[in-house]
């Protein structure tokens, strides 16, 4: 603003001013016309998003089909195996257990577990896929995944048990113990490796660290343990994510002589168990390792650690020293559901 003229009126006595007022400044308009550009608007990014998701393909991945069917869609179930010696009094097969591992392939630790204890993990797939324009196949590299469920059925064998020794009876009709334990193992620890005692494995490994002992040591599936220990033990969480960790009880359904029945004292149980899993996923897309021109089996995701364990371990009821556990084994199949992108 500025001031033209100052004086005074001479018929009010008061003083005056003319001034001349500067130009107007840019409007709203012109002042967004010519803002920095700072994104999307987030509530137009939102509906985006939406609508992509609406309208992406989606492709479903199955795991590995362990029910019993008619063909080779189907596979067999998977056993229970019994350690050998190295839980319990030194008499194989007294703790028995099934590793669930998803991914197609096992990873190298499991391989050497299942060379020192027997084919105790089995990989149970439920993330390969092809790339290609048929239905279950990605048309790029990336794909985002909404869920990924397996359903999982631990169910006691029957037991046909000729004459009527106690020993063998027992054996095959006392209640089993179970102990079921999921987990994934952390990319990075939040204590350094060097803070404790056996602290030096750098990642979770079930077959070295997948428990701390009343010691405060880590252990895992090949350490010498008590039959009673591994029904016990904390999970490491300092290397482990813990998705299930609970306890039930099985009893097989026994015939012996000439009719079903069971040994005095002996409570009834349930025979089989089915439970749900959700495994967690990634928050973005993911990239699956295709290579261009080349066929590649079974390729995996390379940027989502998608290695989930499910540990389920089993114990005859009592002291049981000398008792097989192994008269068990487990069945499942499941789903991941992929947006192709």
């Amino acid at each position: 603003m500025v001031v033209l003229k100052r004086g005074i009126n001479p018929k009010t006595g008061r003083r005056y001013r003319i001034v001349k007022r500067a130009k107007a400044a840019a409007g709203p308009a012109r002042r967004k016309r010519f803002r920095k550009y700072t994104g999307l608007n987030p509530s137009f990014a939102s509906q985006m998003r939406k609508y992509n998701s609406i309208n992406a393909e989606k492709k479903l991945i199955p795991f590995k089909n362990y029910l019993i069917g008619p063909d080779g869609d189907w596979l067999s179930h998977i056993p229970s195996i019994g350690f050998p010696g190295n839980v319990g009094s030194g008499d194989a097969g007294e703790v028995s257990g099934v590793v669930l591992q998803t991914g197609y392939y096992l990873t190298t630790n499991n391989v050497l577990l299942n060379n020192t204890v027997g084919d105790l993990c089995t990989p149970v797939g439920g993330y390969d896929i092809q790339q290609g324009s048929e239905n279950n196949e990605l048309d790029g590299r990336y794909g985002k995944i909404t869920s990924s469920q397996q359903n999982i059925w631990i169910q006691m064998n029957p037991q046909s048990i000729a004459g009527t020794d106690t020993s063998t009876r027992l054996e095959g009709v006392m209640p089993h113990d179970f102990r079921l334990i999921q987990v994934k193992a952390k990319r990075s620890n939040s204590i350094a490796a060097t803070t404790g005692p056996d602290q030096l494995a750098a990642s979770g490994a079930i077959k070295d660290n997948l428990w701390i002992d009343t010691s405060g040591k880590e252990i895992g599936l090949t350490n010498d343990m008590g039959a009673l220990e591994p029904f016990s033990f904390l999970v490491n969480k300092q290397k482990f994510q813990v998705l299930k960790d609970y306890k039930f009880t099985l009893c097989a359904n026994g015939v012996y002589g000439a009719a079903a029945a069971y040994p005095a004292g002996v409570k009834q149980y349930p025979s089989s168990k089915m439970i749900k899993c959700y495994y967690p996923t990634p928050r973005g897309k993911t990239k699956w390792a295709f290579r261009d021109g080349i066929s590649v089996s079974n390729p995996q995701p390379i940027d989502f650690n998608y290695v989930v364990h499910t540990i389920i371990l089993a114990r005859v009821r009592g002291s049981v020293a000398g008792y097989e556990s192994a008269n068990w084994s487990v069945q499942c199949n499941g789903t991941t559901a992929v947006l192709d992108l």
